[in-house]
């Protein structure tokens, strides 16, 4: 297990090395297993194809900080994630110009909408709208965070984590005043 754990890491070292300075869209199994001085045959054992690393990277870097969170540990979740990006910046940045956004949005998206689950967007903190309503809720914002991320690291994750922090919190209050004025309203 440790074994394969560690080849793993070692294809992903190398797309992201690659990624440095090669679109992901243009870089093959040979260029990665070469980089990293495997071979082909040992690529297709841990992964199926190129796809599939890059969301095992994704998985495995950032996406599995979140698994521990507790619900109000959202912000140092957020954090990690942005400041992940930060660091890789070459990486992030060439996964969002050379992949499609659809296929972005496919790997970004469960994950995404566990975590918007933790920031309370649920019925037990919204007690006075329906179940439709609250995951209508958590989908409208699973897609709205995917898509801010998206940007945010297109235009060169420019905002601070402290200056997204403070706009996802604004949010939650208006969420969070709207259902309260919602209860007053039905009574």
């Amino acid at each position: 297990m440790e074994y394969a754990s560690q080849t793993k890491q070692q294809l992903a070292n190398s797309l992201k090395e690659l990624m440095g300075r090669t679109p992901f869209n243009k870089i093959t199994v040979q260029n990665v297993t070469s980089n990293c001085g495997l071979n082909r045959q040992t690529f297709y054992y841990h992964f199926k194809d190129m796809y599939e690393l890059l969301s095992w990277i994704y998985r495995n870097d950032i996406f599995s900080q979140m698994d521990g969170v507790q619900d109000d540990e959202w912000e140092s979740a957020v954090i990690q994630v942005m400041k992940y990006c930060k660091a890789n910046r070459a990486f992030c940045r060439n996964t969002i110009r050379s992949i499609k956004k659809e296929y972005l949005e496919g790997f970004l998206e469960p994950v995404v909408h566990t975590w918007v689950e933790k920031l309370g967007i649920s019925l037990e903190n919204c007690k006075y709208i329906s179940k439709d309503d609250a995951d209508f809720l958590v989908d409208f914002f699973t897609t709205a965070f995917v898509n801010f991320g998206i940007q945010w690291v297109s235009r060169g994750m420019q905002e601070s984590e402290e200056d997204v922090i403070k706009k996802i919190k604004a949010l939650l209050r208006m969420i969070y005043h709207g259902t309260e004025k919602q209860k007053r309203i039905a009574i």
